[in-house]
C-alpha cells in the first residue's frame, strides 16, 4: 500500500507508559498540494 493524500492532523503530546497517544489524533483538511513524498515517514514511533 502505498500514501495517497496528504492530510493535517493534531495530537496531544500526552503519551502512556507505552508510548500510545492519551488522546484521539483530530483531523484538520486535506492537503492537495502536497504529494506523500514531501512528508517525511516516521521509521519508528518518537519517545
Amino acid at each position: 500500500m502505498e500514501p495517497e493524500l496528504v492530510v493535517e492532523v493534531g495530537v496531544d503530546v500526552a503519551r502512556d507508559a507505552s508510548g500510545r497517544w492519551q488522546h484521539p489524533a483530530r483531523w484538520h483538511r486535506a492537503r492537495p498540494g502536497l504529494s506523500p513524498a514531501d512528508v517525511p515517514r516516521l521509521t519508528s514511533p518518537p519517545h
